[in-house]
């Protein structure tokens, strides 16, 4: 099922980790605001924190190097959910993931939904709040930068990071988008939802199948 990259803010988790990378690159190990008695647990947690910040580093010095300027490093955090991949929160500086979508497209998710999120926050930094989230000034960043294609959707399967069951399909050939039975309801109310990318409202195509693991 295809997902959603997005650059909206999010309600802010008090439980989830946060990842401080320093605003001056260096080889010193970035710092960990983990709990002291989670930090055994919680390796494997620790060694994904660990690839993303190395990519978001990777690709900041690319675009320092590109536009001749440093830039602020954002804060990093691995509690996303459902079919969203990645989001730039845009007023925190900050940098949220799907730790589920990571672990199951590792490869891509490191290579182009990091850099997506990034490019956002980059977009943002140099040419202002004003500009669209997937408009030329990401998209030139995303391509003539990090040398990547501008997809603004990922094709995942989210069947084990969304408990999302209800289908609705926008403007977007051959996309099904997937809302909470909350939202569902809300929507038979008479609630209207609106597509990210091409704003067109979103109609009821059915349920989704449930995911054999």
């Amino acid at each position: 099922m295809a997902g959603d990259y997005t650059h909206f803010p999010a309600p802010d988790n008090p439980l989830s980790f946060q990842l401080n990378l320093p605003a001056q690159p260096s080889s010193s190990t970035f710092q960990l605001n983990l709990p002291a008695q989670h930090q055994e647990d919680n390796k494997p947690l620790q060694n994904d924190l660990h690839q993303i910040e190395q990519r978001v580093l990777e690709l900041y010095q690319e675009a320092e190097r590109f536009f001749q300027k440093s830039f602020k490093r954002p804060y990093i955090r691995l509690d996303l959910t459902g079919a969203t991949a990645g989001q730039a929160w845009i007023e925190k500086h900050q940098l949220r993931f799907n730790k589920v979508l990571l672990q199951e497209n590792r490869e891509h998710f490191i290579q182009q939904t990091v850099a997506h999120e990034v490019a956002h926050l980059l977009a943002y930094d140099l040419f202002g709040p004003r500009i669209r989230a997937h408009g030329r000034e990401w998209q030139g960043i995303m391509i003539k930068v990090f040398r990547l294609p501008a997809d603004r959707c990922h094709s995942y399967d989210t069947g084990r990071s969304s408990r999302k069951q209800w289908l609705y399909q926008c403007h977007c050939k051959g996309r099904e988008i997937a809302l909470s039975t909350v939202r569902h309801n809300r929507s038979q109310r008479g609630t209207i939802y609106l597509c990210t990318t091409c704003r067109g409202p979103l109609t009821y195509a059915g349920k989704a199948q449930a995911t054999i693991n």
